[in-house]
């Protein structure tokens, strides 16, 4: 008899870790969209902050070979593809991601995009590039890093 109760025990506590664990995992999937809208230094700061970021710069091939965050990733908005070339670039949803343009009004549009797609935590450049050169951050030139 202790042995059928022990086993009872047992499937119930080992369902209800399966129960739990599946309703967590759910509940990450529900977590609402993080929008942050930074100015260039303090986009910066964070970028600086966050193990392997995901940095996506949504300006054309043009501009991005003229000088462009270390380590970012060209997704041009102007092409017709712009989501699902996002989508191809093999992101994490639920790393932050960081956008950016030139003046920051294609990257305020493009957050909306980013958001219906999944993505969790978006940090936006309000200004752009145009004030991260005007702060003398540093940039890298050519196009060297991947292009989507």
């Amino acid at each position: 008899m202790k042995k059928l109760q022990f086993s009872l025990l047992l499937f119930l506590i080992i369902g209800g870790i399966h129960t739990a664990s599946a309703q967590f995992v759910s509940d990450l999937k529900k977590v609402d969209t993080t929008i942050k809208n930074e100015r260039a230094k303090v986009y910066h700061q964070i970028l600086n902050r966050t193990k392997n970021p995901q940095i996506i710069d949504i300006r054309t091939p043009r501009e991005y070979a003229a000088g462009h965050l270390k380590g970012a990733i060209l997704i041009n908005y102007y092409d017709p593809n712009f989501a699902q070339n996002i989508e191809k670039a093999g992101l994490n949803k639920y790393r932050p991601i960081f956008i950016y343009c030139r003046s920051g009004h294609r990257s305020a549009n493009a957050i909306d995009i980013f958001k219906k797609l999944g993505f969790k935590h978006i940090v936006n450049m309000v200004y752009g590039i145009n004030e991260w050169k005007h702060l003398l951050l540093p940039i890298e030139k050519g196009m060297s890093v991947k292009n989507n």
